[in-house]
């Protein structure tokens, strides 16, 4: 099988910043490196370069990504991707992968979409916990239903309906401070904010690999968030897996939502927060996420080869992990 694999900011790749999405990709390839009878192109920027790789073949692309995927996907049998959910990017990438007809393991355009958008995936969920959520048109504010709310719960979070890992999400207190943050989402062409009660809990995500026909939720994993002086969320990474003592309903739970969203497909995250051992959820992660860098280090076989036979020949091998790990933003270089 001849594969393609590539990651986003991987190839608009800025001076000085890399992501999370590039050890992805590394752990990925180092996966995929040792496994005989596939063949492996990957895409990077020509800044950008990944060692101790004998065989996965790097292809230099720096810009105009859809472009080189419209004149080149039809040479492979499967394409592996991370790319971000901001502005519909996973999305189109998708559609391209789609409309040429190559097969891909990640999930379908359509919850792609609806995973986009915090409040579409709300709207699609039902019969699990759910934060108390008001969407916010940020150019067409009403100003009674804000107050309103801010005044039943005191304390919310704001975030871009739209936006992937916790860029631009605020604590806030007052319709003062919501203000402050939307003349920030205005300048920065946020459309779509979320209000949410501000749930003082645990927060996790749970890692699961996803068929055509059934999932298997492979690890629960904490999530290290912190709040920065100027009230912003910051998500900084992970420990996993966790011996969680809510294990079971967390599993229960997280089958439950992806039963909901058939488009799941391959390796994806869903977001919560535990407060007096309830489970609510957050959000859904059509895409390999963080967790996924410390899993593949630690798997007792080979994660990739375990995510691709079970997604295209619907084959399980158990997974073991050797330990748990962490892995922490500050440690990507």
């Amino acid at each position: 099988m001849k594969f393609l694999v590539f990651e986003y900011s991987s190839i608009y790749f800025q001076e000085n910043i890399i992501s999370e999405g590039f050890s992805m990709l590394r752990e990925i390839l180092y996966d995929l490196d040792v496994i005989d009878e596939y063949s492996v192109d990957y895409l990077i920027n020509s800044k950008l370069s990944i060692d101790n790789l004998s065989k996965c073949r790097p292809i230099t692309v720096n810009d105009n990504l859809n472009e080189w995927l419209r004149c080149n996907i039809k040479s492979y049998d499967y394409i592996i991707f991370i790319a971000p959910e901001d502005e519909h990017l996973q999305y189109e990438i998708t559609k391209i992968i789609e409309d040429e007809n190559i097969k891909k393991i990640a999930s379908d355009s359509t919850t792609s979409d609806i995973c986009s958008s915090k409040i579409k995936t709300y709207n699609n969920i039902c019969d699990v916990l759910k934060i108390p959520t008001l969407k916010v048109e940020v150019d067409n504010i009403c100003s009674d239903a804000i107050s309103e709310f801010i005044d039943e719960n005191k304390t919310c979070i704001i975030k871009p309906d739209d936006r992937t890992s916790s860029d631009f999400i605020y604590k806030i207190h007052s319709l003062t401070e919501f203000r402050k943050i939307i003349k920030l989402y205005k300048d920065e062409d946020i459309k779509v904010a979320l209000l949410q009660k501000y749930i003082k809990g645990e927060s996790i995500s749970i890692s699961a690999i996803c068929s055509r026909d059934d999932s298997k939720i492979i690890s629960i994993n904490s999530q290290q968030i912190t709040e920065q002086d100027d009230n912003k969320i910051a998500y900084n990474g992970c420990i996993t897996p966790l011996n969680h003592p809510l294990k079971d309903e967390i599993i229960k739970t997280s089958k439950k939502i992806i039963k909901q969203i058939p488009g799941l497909y391959g390796f994806i995250g869903i977001d919560y927060i535990i407060d007096d051992n309830k489970i609510y959820m957050v959000e859904i992660n059509s895409r390999f996420t963080t967790p996924f860098i410390v899993l593949s280090e630690n798997c007792s076989e080979n994660l990739m080869k375990i995510i691709i036979d079970y997604c295209i020949d619907d084959k399980w091998s158990s997974i073991k992990f050797k330990d748990n790990g962490e892995f922490y933003k500050g440690d990507i270089l």
